[in-house]
């Protein structure tokens, strides 16, 4: 697909002209389909998964404090979720934008 120039919006939207619905995520507005509560998530994805799927945004939450890791950072270091405030971060897209397999690449 890439070297056809083949972008994951076309994917996109040849799947919506031919009727096939697209996944959930990508309908919540999310710009991957990735498994709930994706690692490489910045603040902004963590705010909405918050919202959307509140008990993978606790289990993360647990998890870090756990592990004594927090996923995202800022200028002042680690911002751990419980501590994340709900308005930091990048609004999600209204349409997912390129990932490579896995997710390094990402053309939006």
């Amino acid at each position: 697909m890439i070297d056809n120039k083949i972008t994951k919006k076309d994917c996109l939207n040849l799947i919506q002209l031919l009727g096939i619905k697209i996944p959930v995520m990508y309908q919540l507005g999310y710009s991957n389909n990735n498994c709930v509560g994706c690692v490489k998530g910045g603040m902004g994805y963590w705010n909405a998964i918050r919202k959307d799927f509140p008990h993978a945004f606790k289990r993360m939450a647990q998890l870090e404090r756990t592990i004594g890791h927090a996923i995202n950072k800022d200028k002042k270091g680690p911002v751990f979720l419980d501590e994340l405030d709900p308005n930091r971060g990048h609004k999600l897209k209204d349409m997912p934008g390129d990932c490579g397999f896995t997710c390094e690449v990402k053309n939006a």
